[in-house]
């Protein structure tokens, strides 16, 4: 006679079980809330002799000396989280070095020279001394004389206000040094394009950014929700055409608060959190995250590391630093 197995017995869940892993479950998601989503990236799991792997050893291991040594003085600096924000970087970049892709110098040497700089500027700040920023890419006096409507934008959307002074100086700093449109040429095409739409409803293609931190109006327009979910506009009108638009960009106060609206789109967006997610936003990887975004969307999602975000990381520290300490 054929033998047929008895089918096994399923245990049914008790209520308390289901409870139990329900409020795990829930835990979870709350502990799991605004962190970093995780990053597949290969980089992550390679030792920093992997990334620098066909290097001559003795030059290797000067670099990997180097770098233990400015993580060190980060975490004097900056704590552990600041230190593992630096390493992170630096890891990074020489990934983004030894494959060619996108990154802000062609050898570890230069990047650790130029972490090493700014490190030495925010020791300075961090002692109570003026750092010495000759030979860094600071647009200083185009930024420190709108310190109080940055720090006011940031706080209103609840992040760093390290950040948001870190974007408006890649971008004043990038108008006077030709990396991007000059200074002088942008303000010929703002003028312009406000004529026309004036004139005639519309500027076209003509200059779509503008302001202090080189936002588009068409973006501004998209702010009024997050803004006033988070109670951070003070004016009577928000504005509803482009010319509106583009008056308010040009008024630092407006084009910082509608910057930062912006930029707290993609941070709840970047660490999993809901558009209406409200918490104030801290860790030394959103200095790289924000400025990097700002400048260029796919080069953040990617995690390139070309100038613009290697240098505004440590700007976004640096002017943390310089805010807190006046």
């Amino acid at each position: 006679m054929r033998a047929h197995p008895l089918p096994e017995l399923q245990a049914k869940p008790s209520r308390r079980t289901l409870v139990l892993g329900a409020v795990l479950l829930t835990l979870l998601l709350l502990l799991s809330q605004g962190r970093p989503l995780p990053l597949g990236d290969p980089w992550q799991r390679l030792s920093l002799r992997q990334i620098l792997v066909g290097l001559e050893v003795s030059r290797r291991e000067a670099i990997v000396r180097e770098y233990l040594s400015l993580k060190a003085s980060a975490q004097i600096l900056a704590g552990r989280p600041g230190a593992v924000a630096v390493s992170r970087l630096l890891r990074l970049e020489f990934y983004n070095q030894r494959r060619n892709r996108s990154s802000a110098f062609g050898s570890p040497e230069e990047a650790l020279a130029a972490s090493r700089r700014w490190l030495e500027a925010l020791g300075a700040l961090k002692r109570g001394q003026t750092p010495n920023t000759r030979d860094l890419p600071l647009a200083l006096e185009r930024v420190l004389p709108y310190r109080q409507e940055i720090s006011q934008a940031a706080q209103r959307l609840h992040f760093p206000s390290g950040v948001l002074a870190a974007i408006v100086d890649n971008e004043e700093y990038g108008g006077d040094k030709a990396m991007g449109l000059s200074r002088g040429i942008r303000s010929l095409a703002d003028g312009l394009a406000e004529s026309l739409s004036e004139s005639t409803g519309s500027a076209g293609p003509l200059s779509r950014t503008l302001g202090l931190a080189q936002m588009s109006w068409e973006d501004a327009l998209k702010q009024q929700r997050r803004l006033k979910h988070f109670a951070a506009w003070p004016y009577a009108s928000f504005p509803r055409t482009e010319l509106e638009a583009r008056q308010a960009l040009e008024d630092p106060a407006k084009n910082l608060l509608l910057t930062a609206s912006r930029l707290r789109g993609y941070f709840n967006a970047a660490l999993g959190l809901s558009w209406s997610n409200t918490r104030y936003l801290a860790g030394h990887w959103l200095y790289y995250l924000g400025p990097a975004w700002h400048n260029w969307p796919t080069g953040a999602r990617q995690q390139a590391t070309w100038p613009y975000a290697f240098h505004g990381f440590f700007k976004g520290m640096f002017y943390q630093a310089l805010f807190a300490a006046h």
